[in-house]
């Protein structure tokens, strides 16, 4: 018998990956201020916290919440309107 080809990278723990990519990337520094500040202020005067970052591709925002059970993250697509999800993140505080 011959060599596995895939002995390797089970052994090392490697694999192959196929994630979609996006041609469309999330960038942070393209919203509004207002609005990232205002889901910040709203969240965390209730006791809660926004993180925010990107999926492992940058495909799309990833944005954790805290302070309303148990923590979880949305993933918003760039083609998705962030601005208007981050207005709704805050009426969602507000209204705790």
């Amino acid at each position: 018998m011959g060599k596995d080809p895939h002995e390797e990278r089970r052994r090392t723990g490697k694999s192959r990956s196929f994630r979609r990519t996006s041609k469309e990337s999330a960038d942070w520094s393209g919203v509004d201020a207002t609005v990232l500040r205002d889901a910040i202020a709203s969240a965390s005067i209730r006791g809660g916290a926004i993180r925010f970052g990107y999926t492992s591709d940058g495909g799309a925002y990833a944005i954790g919440v805290y302070g309303d059970g148990q923590p979880y993250t949305e993933f918003v697509k760039p083609s998705e309107d962030i601005e208007q999800f981050l207005r709704d993140l805050k009426d969602f505080f507000d209204d705790m």
